[in-house]
């Protein structure tokens, strides 16, 4: 692999990192930057969120993450555009309530605007439990 292309996966993967810490502490303003202006963002339970219907999610409390980790990812990275998809396994809640873990199928589309990666789609399906 190319040095070029070591340095995008080395971005896309520190920006997968900012997004999961950003989820965490459950800040919009880390977030808001992260997110492209046309995102698609579609939760496990089939609900598909733009931008601003998911940041006021997290704002409200809707989605109270405790730790997201991925593995097992796939990452094809281009000149201004990345894919990446794997197995989150994620502990979440809602408004307080105790935080469950799932296992989750993802796939996230990172594009890069004026010199900066912005999530721009982010799909999960839930698997089956016991299946990590």
């Amino acid at each position: 692999m190319d040095a070029k292309r070591t340095t995008l996966r080395q971005q896309i993967l520190e920006r997968e990192r900012a997004l999961y810490s950003a989820q965490v502490a459950g800040s919009v303003d880390e977030l808001k930057p992260m997110l492209g202006a046309d995102l698609v963002y579609i939760h496990s339970t089939g609900v598909a969120e733009s931008k601003e219907e998911y940041l006021a999610g997290v704002a409200d409390g809707l989605y109270e993450y405790g730790s997201i980790e991925s593995h097992d990812t796939r990452l094809q990275a281009f000149a201004d555009l990345a894919i990446m998809n794997g197995i989150v396994d994620m502990t979440v809640s809602a408004h307080g309530a105790a935080k469950q873990l799932i296992h989750l199928l993802f796939c996230l589309v990172w594009v890069r605007q004026n010199g900066a990666w912005r999530l721009d789609f982010r799909q999960a399906t839930r698997m089956p439990s016991g299946k990590p």
